[in-house]
């Protein structure tokens, strides 16, 4: 097939996806009023459920990787494209996650009921109906402020009294910082890799990147857009302390405002800008791996979505081998959802089935397709 027969085969298969993710709604809440045997799909046939979100995670991979060994297009094609995707992302159910349901809610306990979300908890609302649908309604706002800061903007919404506009907007704000990351991603890859665009496609076009963060909604590529800003000023900078590195420093801890993960990455940067020795450093390479290592600091919520964090520097990693087993982990994420939708719970034995999923997709890195 051609790229734009592939392209059409990809955004069928996203779409069907976005359909699929109205089987894992909970049953207190309605986005819409169709298919009313999702539910039925869901909860009562989860063997079924889970052969349907292998066979179209497969698909999507398998074409996710025909276009990635095409060449990279201009910027205005490859935005024409995501924007459909990002779309239908919007639109779709955050199976998987209650997480955007607490973002909105944090938003909604500044703006309407005047409480500070690190002091208060959900569920002192007692009288609100998201509490019906809502998860982890009696512990605080587990972000930085930067977070809650930047979600006010969607947040705004909740003037309007609606929760799908609200829920609409939050999808929204975080499918434009998607575009950011990937806008610098691009630019990046054009100057470390000029004769190599599929790391632009494989991170771009990843579905585990498209399933967490257009269509569950995660905000981790709100931390991580900064994040690979900061990359940007530190490859220009030539010596410690001047201009371009602070303005790396400020970039990442701007990224740290927002999820303190990227904060780790703070001592590669002084390495950085030490001596000539040390600019030969992979820095892409170590952020990646340490930023993978963070996600074992609490090996109790191996969270998928956390991937996104090492994969967006992987991409960008001189090691082939290194981008390789990191796109093998990134097919293995999203695979993982499988016991899941299998048991209809996390509880045991799911969470072993899940690392164990992880860990055997790693041979996957010996394929030829993503080199």
């Amino acid at each position: 097939m051609k790229l734009n027969q592939h392209w059409s085969a990809f955004a069928f298969i996203w779409f069907l996806t976005a359909l699929y993710s109205f089987t894992r709604r909970d049953l207190n809440l309605v986005l819409y009023h169709f298919w009313p045997g999702s539910i039925k799909l869901g909860y009562y046939q989860r063997p079924l459920a889970t052969i349907l979100f292998l066979v179209l995670s497969f698909i999507l991979f398998w074409l996710y990787f025909k276009l990635v060994r095409q060449p990279l297009v201009q910027p205005k094609t490859w935005f024409k494209w995501l924007i459909p995707i990002a779309v239908i992302g919007i639109l779709s159910y955050p199976m998987f996650s209650y997480d955007i349901f607490n973002y909105l809610f944090n938003a909604k306990m500044v703006l309407l009921y005047k409480a500070n979300p690190y002091i208060h908890t959900a569920s002192e609302f007692v009288g609100d109906a998201m509490l019906r649908f809502m998860q982890n309604v009696h512990t605080p706002a587990p972000y930085a402020y930067g977070w809650t800061i930047v979600s006010l903007v969607p947040g705004l919404v909740w003037l309007t009294q609606k929760f799908t506009l609200a829920f609409w907007a939050m999808k929204a704000f975080v499918a434009v910082f998607y575009f950011l990351q990937i806008f610098i991603l691009y630019r990046l890859v054009k100057k470390l890799f000029p004769g190599d665009p599929k790391r632009f496609w494989l991170f771009a076009l990843s579905p585990l990147v498209l399933v967490e963060t257009l269509l569950v909604g995660h905000n981790d590529v709100v931390m991580m857009a900064p994040a690979l800003f900061s990359f940007w000023y530190l490859l220009k900078s030539e010596k410690l302390f001047d201009r371009p590195w602070w303005g790396s420093v400020l970039w990442l801890l701007l990224s740290a405002s927002i999820k303190y993960a990227t904060i780790v990455l703070l001592p590669l940067y002084f390495l950085q800008g030490l001596s000539l020795k040390v600019k030969r450093l992979d820095i892409a390479s170590l952020a990646a791996v340490l930023l993978l290592a963070v996600m074992f600091t609490r090996p109790g919520q191996l969270h998928s979505w956390y991937f996104i964090w090492s994969f967006s520097f992987a991409v960008l990693s001189r090691s082939r081998k290194l981008l390789a087993v990191f796109t093998a982990l990134s097919i293995g994420a999203l695979f993982r959802y499988a016991p899941y939708i299998y048991f209809g719970h996390w509880d045991s034995p799911v969470s072993l089935y899940r690392n164990l999923i992880w860990l055997a997709a790693l041979p996957l890195s010996l394929v030829k397709s993503v080199k």
